[in-house]
């Protein structure tokens, strides 16, 4: 390793610092003092059910009971920190800040390998992880208990691992990313669509040429399928022991798909209310009170479960079992879209703008802090994925497929701005790309300009020695 290679590493490991420290800077001045209690979500009451000897469970539409609503890694690694700090404890809560802080450094190194790899140049990698360190979106997303740092960085990482087995198929490479599959599957199984994406990139762009080669790359991926179906493999036993049936993961898939296409609701699981702007509108006493604020108004906001089922439907629902539950509404909602195909199209195309760009009914999007950022990278990264070199553009596909997909699928079901977070390291990338090849292309201008100059320095003095030589 030459001295620039160890510079470079050196500042590799300070932005991952400068990540990790960022994360917790977010975490002191959002909650110190706050007069928000910090909210757990459902993952909350999972984890003290779990220590109370209840198990994975939680109340869903007004019963109580054993549950795959949520993805288990989370709930598991909130549970944890309660073990070691105390159940519901500040402390806790403290330890699960400061893991996802450690995992945003986690993030950056990845970003950095990812970049490194597909623009070919670490002092791009290295520009990668400064932004995604200081991303205010990913910074704060690591100062709320939720799947969304932890599903972000193992995405980053799974498309790293991803890459290398293409590049390097082994019995190693696989493994790594068949781990990381079942990883990323027990934290959010939507994004098990990169797997689909890179998959679909390498038939279409990156087909073996040889029948060795082939047979090479379906033998690991192969392994791959068969590890993340491994990892993944006590979690859907206790689905099938505990729900009498087959359930990948999450039960939920009809629940969230009647929340988004129900009648009354908007496309999310939030409700549009006059009083949200109401709950922002006030003068905000820096960044912790404008967290405060916005805190009051995602509650201001509320549910669509809130408007669209009555008390005793609740009750109703909570007669049936949790997987017959989400499969009722499923139906329920089916039947209404039925009627009306241009509402379940209008709200598509909704969905599909606020994926893309801004989700209206959120809070947190009304933010300038949010709103800038976002507005900049999703820009950055089109402009990106179109001036990128071709060749380096075959190389990030899996993760533009995969993107695509996830897209397609939110706008079909349901979505929210934290769907959008995975995805933002990798658009950053893309956009660097693209600014890569543009800066390289400005510097090969030049240097042709001045070995242009050069040339015409030297002819005219070239021309009067061979004159010289001649009268000599």
């Amino acid at each position: 390793m030459n001295g620039q290679q160890i510079t470079q590493k050196r500042l590799g490991l300070w932005i991952a610092g400068l990540a990790v420290a960022a994360r917790l800077a977010a975490v002191c001045i959002l909650h110190h003092n706050s007069t928000t209690n910090i909210y757990t979500y459902e993952h909350g009451e999972i984890a003290r059910n779990l220590l109370a000897g209840r198990g994975f469970s939680v109340e869903l539409l007004g019963t109580w009971g054993l549950t795959s609503q949520q993805a288990p890694l989370v709930p598991y690694l909130l549970a944890g920190c309660y073990w070691v700090a105390g159940v519901g404890s500040s402390s806790a809560h403290w330890l699960f800040f400061a893991i996802q802080s450690m995992e945003g450094g986690l993030l950056v190194v990845g970003t950095m390998g990812l970049a490194n790899r597909f623009i070919g140049k670490p002092n791009w990698a290295l520009v990668s992880g400064f932004f995604v360190a200081i991303h205010p979106s990913l910074v704060y997303s690591a100062t709320h208990i939720q799947v969304v740092s932890t599903a972000t960085m193992l995405l980053v990482w799974l498309f790293l691992a991803l890459f290398d087995l293409r590049q390097r198929p082994s019995r190693c490479n696989a493994i790594r990313a068949g781990l990381l599959m079942g990883l990323i599957a027990l934290t959010d199984p939507i994004l098990v669509l990169a797997g689909v994406g890179t998959t679909l990139a390498w038939l279409i762009f990156d087909r073996p040429v040889s029948q060795f080669e082939r047979q090479k790359l379906l033998r690991y991926w192969s392994l791959l399928v068969m590890v993340s179906g491994l990892t993944i493999s006590p979690w859907l036993v206790r689905n099938a022991i505990v729900h009498g049936q087959f359930v990948f993961i999450k039960s939920t898939f009809g629940y969230a798909f009647w929340q988004g296409n129900n009648r009354l609701s908007v496309g999310t699981d939030k409700v549009m209310r006059d009083s949200v702007l109401g709950a922002l509108s006030g003068n905000a006493s820096g960044l912790s009170g404008l967290n405060d604020q916005i805190w009051a108004a995602r509650h201001e906001a509320g549910c669509v479960d809130d408007i669209a089922l009555s008390k005793a439907q609740k009750q109703a629902l909570g007669q049936l079992p949790e997987v017959a539950r989400s499969a009722e509404l499923y139906r329920r909602v089916k039947a209404e879209l039925a009627s009306e195909p241009g509402r379940y199209l209008a709200l598509c195309l909704r969905r599909l703008r606020f994926f893309l760009w801004l989700d209206e009914t959120n809070p947190k999007t009304a933010v300038l802090y949010y709103r800038i950022p976002h507005l900049s990278l999703t820009v950055f990264s089109l402009a990106g994925v179109f001036t990128m070199n071709s060749l380096v553009r075959r190389k990030i596909s899996p993760t533009i497929i995969a993107f695509l997909l996830t897209t397609v699928f939110h706008a079909m079901t349901i979505t929210a701005p934290r769907f959008h977070l995975p995805w933002e390291p990798l658009m950053m990338v893309w956009g660097l790309a693209g600014a890569a090849r543009i800066v390289s292309g400005i510097q090969g201008q030049r240097e042709l300009q001045s070995g242009g100059l050069y040339f015409n320095q030297i002819r005219p003095c070239s021309e009067s020695s061979a004159a010289l030589l001649q009268n000599g």
